[in-house]
C-alpha cells in the first residue's frame, strides 16, 4: 500500500470536513436537548395553567399541550433538515479527496457519510422527510396522548 500524501487542497478538504462534522455533533445535541426543553416547558406551562385555572381542568391545558409540542417539532425539524444537507456536504468533501487520490485509505466500499437517497431527494420531500422521521416519535405521541385527552374531556369522560 502506498503512504497517502497530503495535498494543499487535500488539507483545506479535511479541515472543512472536519468543520462539518463538529457542526454536525452540535446540531444532533441540540436536537437532543429540544426535546428535553420541550417536554420540561410543556411541563411547566400545564403546571402554569393549571395554577391559573385554580385546578379546573379547561381546553388551555389541551391547546398548549398541542401548540408546544408543534413548535418543538418544528424547530427540531429544521434542525433535522441541515443535519442531513451537511451530511450530504461532507460526502461531497471525501468523494473531492478520493478523486484525487484512488487509494482505499480515503473511502472505502459502502463508506458514505449518508445515503445519496436521502441527499439527492426534491426539496419538498426532504422536507417531509425531515419532519416524519424516527427522531420525532416523541412528538408525535405527545400529540396524539393530547389529542385523545382533549377528545376525552369534551366527550365529558374525563372532566
Amino acid at each position: 500500500m502506498t503512504e497517502y500524501k497530503k495535498s494543499v487542497e487535500d488539507d483545506l478538504d479535511w479541515s472543512l470536513l472536519n468543520q462539518l462534522h463538529a457542526v454536525v455533533l452540535q446540531i444532533g445535541t441540540f436536537c437532543f436537548h429540544t426535546k428535553q426543553i420541550c417536554l420540561t416547558v410543556l411541563a411547566a406551562v400545564v403546571g402554569l395553567i393549571a395554577t391559573f385555572t385554580k385546578d379546573k381542568l379547561d381546553s388551555s391545558v389541551f391547546v398548549a399541550g398541542a401548540v408546544i409540542p408543534l413548535c418543538f417539532w418544528f424547530l427540531d425539524s429544521v434542525a433535522y433538515f441541515y443535519q442531513v444537507k451537511l451530511r450530504g456536504l461532507m460526502d461531497g468533501i471525501r468523494d473531492r479527496i478520493h478523486q484525487r487520490h484512488s487509494q482505499g485509505v480515503i473511502r472505502g466500499a459502502n463508506a458514505e457519510v449518508i445515503s445519496n437517497a436521502r441527499t439527492e431527494r426534491n426539496t419538498p420531500r426532504r422536507l417531509i422527510d425531515a419532519f416524519f422521521n424516527h427522531s420525532m416519535w416523541l412528538y408525535l405521541f405527545l400529540l396524539l396522548t393530547n389529542c385523545t385527552l382533549w377528545w376525552a374531556f369534551s366527550s365529558g369522560t374525563i372532566k
